[in-house]
């Protein structure tokens, strides 16, 4: 149960419940002390009717007994009556059910009650203001009770039901924000750099308000840097652009007036030149990705025709390292994109690959399509990546410090290219090292089609 959401909202709720439980068991595991409480509380009414009896008996005789005890039926629902010590009736009546109490009471002293689901009967003896003795009944109504057990299971399931709702709402106030500031996190680590938490969360005085302003306030400070970064790229590779473009004249004119000793500093000048040339290209083309939410023009892409074409390609670059390029598999699958993109992100891993394969040794290639995802996996058997280094390999000029200089690494905008060509179209790139040697890059895409055949 990893949802914060659930465990919140459980708790909370099991909490309401254990408690009404705990409540429940308490009255029902003591039920004499229900019944203790009532006898005391009978008692002491008792005490004080039949002390109020003998009272109006010694002052106004059957009269006043007759009329009080009228007063106390009409007031309590109560039925009482008054006996002489010798057991003749002085007033009111005496219920058949309080015989047997009377005869205890005259040696007791004390009240003898006899509970029954109607009424509670009870027998006292009193001493009045002139000194005489009395036996005092009465027929007490009980309480109706509030429902049987059926209505009891009723009641605590709605007390149960509605807890659960409180819960639920309490829980959903306390968790949505946390919801909504993950869904904006995961939106800005997928590039969507305008991701916010939302205005209205702000508004919130608590700890949670106060979270959702700093993410949204880091969140916008992120953005402007990366727009200005990406502008800072932008403008400088097009700026510079222009002096290339004047140097590559003036060595042509240089060359007309050169003497053939000079000759091999010009082609060294030309050589230098046109991998600034490429270096701008692929500067001006990451920061048109960097920029862009979706590949431009979408269309359907023959994966399985762009793998092919990479690898009759690179195979005439890497015969010259003494390497050859092998394609495993092709799989027929196709995916919706910008073919030029897509061929750009295979083609810069596959000349990677070449690039720091061992000589005399094979770059694998395969193409694979299942559960709706072309993988395409380009193996090197060269040196591969230190550990610490597998997740960085994809950032722009990033490159291995082990004796990866340009002679041999490039500019380090090959990978970065194809991780973002590749993210554009919805898919990932991944680097692992190989246990026998060698790096191993997959690029993942959705698939939209395929029919298993293999080339």
């Amino acid at each position: 149960m990893r949802s914060l959401f659930l465990k919140i909202f459980l708790w909370f709720w099991a909490i309401q419940v254990l408690i009404g439980l705990a409540m429940f068991a308490y009255w029902s595991i003591q039920p004499e002390t229900v019944q203790t409480r009532w006898h005391a509380a009978t008692s002491s009414a008792i005490s004080m009717y039949s002390q109020a009896a003998a009272e109006e008996a010694d002052r106004y005789g059957e009269t006043g007994i007759k009329n009080y005890f009228e007063r106390l039926k009409g007031i309590s629902r109560i039925q009482a009556g008054l006996e002489d010590e010798s057991g003749k009736l002085l007033g009111g009546v005496v219920p058949e059910q309080t015989r047997p109490l009377i005869t205890e009471a005259k040696t007791t002293g004390v009240p003898e009650i006899l509970v029954k689901e109607d009424f509670t009967y009870a027998a006292i003896r009193t001493t009045g203001p002139a000194g005489k003795t009395y036996i005092f009944v009465a027929a007490m109504p009980r309480p109706a009770p509030r429902g049987g057990p059926q209505t009891q299971y009723v009641r605590w399931a709605m007390a149960i039901l509605i807890s659960g709702i409180i819960c639920y709402l309490l829980t959903l106030y306390l968790t949505r924000p946390i919801l909504r500031l993950r869904d904006a996190t995961h939106e800005l680590s997928s590039g969507h750099l305008s991701a916010r938490a939302g205005a209205d969360m702000e508004r919130r005085r608590d700890e949670i308000g106060g979270l959702v302003r700093d993410f949204n306030h880091m969140a916008e400070r992120l953005e402007a840097l990366v727009t200005s970064q990406q502008t800072l790229l932008r403008d400088i590779s097009h700026e510079l652009r222009s002096p290339l473009a004047r140097l590559n004249v003036a060595l042509g004119l240089a060359r007309q007036r050169a003497s053939e000793q000079e000759q091999p500093m010009l082609d060294r000048i030309e050589l230098e030149a046109e991998r600034m040339n490429q270096m701008i290209g692929q500067l001006i083309n990451l920061a048109r990705m960097e920029t862009a939410s979706g590949p431009p023009q979408p269309s359907r892409v023959q994966l399985d025709e762009i793998v092919r074409e990479v690898a009759d390609d690179a195979e005439f670059e890497a015969q010259q390292r003494n390497c050859s390029v092998k394609l495993d598999a092709a799989q027929t699958c196709s995916t919706e994109g910008n073919p030029d993109l897509l061929r750009s992100a295979v083609e810069n891993v596959v000349r990677n690959a070449v690039r720091y394969s061992s000589p005399g040794s094979s770059i694998d290639m395969s193409l694979k399509s299942d559960d709706g995802w072309a993988t395409v996996e380009v193996r090197d058997h060269g040196p591969g990546i230190p550990e610490a280094d597998i997740d960085r390999v994809f950032r722009p000029f990033y490159r291995v410090a082990t004796a990866r200089d340009r002679e041999s690494g490039g500019a380090g905008l090959g990978l970065a290219i194809a991780e973002r060509a590749v993210r554009l179209h919805g898919g990932t790139v991944t680097a692992e090292n190989q246990k026998e040697g060698g790096l191993k890059v997959t690029i993942r895409v959705p698939a939209k089609g395929g029919n298993g055949n293999h080339g």
